[in-house]
């Protein structure tokens, strides 16, 4: 994979990353749970993705993708916040990996642009996957919900 030492790049230094996603957060004024969330909170989010980065875009790792985010997105929706909001968290944090990336002037012959493009190619597949199991995960939880209240009301 091409792209394997961008990916390293941003593994290891995920922190920036992580700075780079609470900026983007705390600029998007259409985002205020996700706002509220505590900021060490954030940064576990980016920490825990952005670490182990290689193995989350390996396709074989899509059932852990699928049991840890259809557990944040039950989680979100019990916390009350909006779909809309848990999903743009999402697109910011691959905007603050990818912004990261071509911020470090690492891309500078053909292939290195290449590179690139592979990466925010599986980055967006990633993305696109864990968005998914967000939205399924927060959907259970509001099915249950609807059935626990009108199991109580019945």
């Amino acid at each position: 994979m091409l792209s394997a030492r961008l990916v390293h790049q941003i593994e290891d230094h995920w922190e920036a990353v992580a700075v780079r996603f609470l900026r983007l957060v705390r600029n998007c004024s259409r985002v205020p749970h996700l706002n509220r969330l505590p900021e060490s909170e954030a940064i576990e989010i980016c920490r825990r993705l952005m670490r182990n980065l290689g193995q989350w875009v390996d396709s074989s790792a899509e059932d852990v993708v699928r049991d840890q985010y259809e557990q944040i997105g039950r989680k979100r929706c019990r916390e009350g916040m909006p779909i809309s909001e848990a999903i743009r968290a999402v697109q910011l944090l691959k905007d603050a990996a990818i912004g990261y990336i071509r911020d470090q002037g690492l891309t500078t012959e053909g292939v290195d642009l290449y590179a690139e493009e592979e990466l925010q190619h599986e980055l967006s597949r990633f993305f696109d996957l864990l968005m998914f199991h967000l939205a399924r995960g927060y959907e259970q939880e509001q099915a249950g919900t609807a059935r626990a209240a009108a199991s109580h009301g019945a």
